[in-house]
């Protein structure tokens, strides 16, 4: 919410109001974190009542287990952190009559999807939806506003990821597919190599 009232005041001269928000549930917001935590815990907890401390093979059991619950606990906490805020701008963008478009920015290492996304800068079709996002995704849709331009990184980005777009034989889901399948095999070597 701080990134958009920023934004808008860099564009407009005025921060806003608040109630730009006014729809969003915190209540529910923390619910899911709750939720996520029970969940998450619950094996723990039934592992924790099944063995003794005194037992090796129940310490190792326990050990799996804690890290697990733990592995899953901080993706979910990334997961409900990057909604929270995606929510957040979305529900600006849908409220701020100053809002005059949105980009996607991508993370440091996208995939294909979102890199062919991110070809579009600020210009998108009524099928195509601002807030797709796949698990795993780090991006995030961002606004513009009046006089205000994409700014240099993510234009960089965008014009690199268009650049390859245009070499990409082929037209239409033909095109989308070969992007996207070069694309994420380069980014699997790169990740491969480190």
């Amino acid at each position: 919410m701080k990134y958009h009232k920023r934004v808008r005041e860099i564009a407009t001269g005025d921060a806003g109001s608040d109630d730009l928000w006014d729809g969003r549930d915190a209540t529910a917001e923390a619910g899911q974190s709750k939720t996520s935590y029970y969940v998450h815990t619950a094996p723990l907890r039934e592992e924790m009542k099944r063995g003794r401390l005194d037992d090796p093979e129940f310490l190792k059991s326990l050990d799996e287990t804690m890290e697990s619950a733990g592995r899953n606990l901080a993706l979910d906490a990334g997961r409900l952190a990057e909604s929270g805020g995606r929510d957040a701008l979305a529900e600006a963008r849908e409220n701020d009559a100053e809002v005059i478009g949105w980009y996607r920015r991508t993370d440091a290492d996208p995939c294909g999807f979102c890199a062919m996304i991110a070809t579009r800068g600020a210009a998108y079709s009524d099928y195509m939806e601002p807030d797709q996002f796949h698990k795993g995704c780090h991006c995030v849709t961002l606004p513009l506003f009046r006089g205000v331009e994409i700014p240099a990184e993510d234009a960089s980005k965008r014009d690199a990821y268009l650049a390859r777009w245009n070499a990409t034989p082929g037209s239409g889901a033909e095109q989308l597919k070969t992007f996207q399948r070069e694309f994420n095999a380069e980014r699997k070597a790169r990740r491969d190599g480190q």
